[in-house]
């Protein structure tokens, strides 16, 4: 069991938004990630009022934050690589399709998530006045569905010029066993319990 579900679900969303595999598994790419977050938070944490500013030890818990992903991202590699029985030029061609989309795949996410929210507030509100946002929100939840259909349909066309079709169809179980746990997490995060 899992000392800190929140962190561990947000460890694997981050995995998951920014490998689909072995993306990233070279260390320079991991660095260059790593700083990108860091500068990214950082200019976050300048647009907040010194109210929202984040506690001194916060950065602290986002470098280890960021080690640990590094872990994970480095074991997913090897297990990925294992499993399909890559060659190490089929290994160097997944991660330079992941990292081709992993930046569009993290933004459908977030985009997807924020319209989710949005929507449950909205519902939850009762607020019959509000029902032209709610249809709008609905429109783009659908539109953003669609974008991350039409990014998988990419990037699985881009893996088929290298991955035979056993390959993919494990990747593609591989990551959807993953996506099961990361859900899985959420929703026993959101019911107030640990990790199942």
């Amino acid at each position: 069991m899992m000392r800190h579900p929140r962190r561990a679900l947000l460890l694997a969303a981050l995995l998951l938004g920014t490998t689909s595999g072995v993306a990233q598994a070279q260390r320079t790419d991991r660095d260059r990630e790593a700083m990108r977050a860091r500068r990214e938070a950082r200019r976050e944490a300048l647009d907040r009022p010194d109210a929202q500013r984040p506690a001194p030890g916060a950065t602290e818990n986002a470098d280890n934050r960021l080690r640990a992903e590094k872990r994970l991202r480095a074991s997913l590699a090897q297990a990925v690589r294992r499993r399909l029985n890559l060659t190490d030029e089929q290994t160097s061609r997944l991660v330079d399709v992941n990292r081709r989309f992993s930046d569009e795949r993290m933004a459908t996410t977030r985009t997807e998530g924020r319209i989710r929210r949005e929507l449950r507030s909205a519902i939850a509100g009762g607020d019959t006045s509000r029902s032209g946002a709610t249809a709008r929100l609905l429109d783009e939840l659908l539109a953003v569905q669609r974008q991350r259909l039409d990014l998988q349909q990419q990037e699985q066309e881009a893996l088929s010029a290298f991955l035979t079709p056993q390959q993919r169809a494990r990747y593609i179980g591989m990551m959807e066993q993953l996506r099961r746990r990361i859900s899985s997490l959420a929703d026993s995060t959101r019911r107030g319990g640990g990790p199942e």
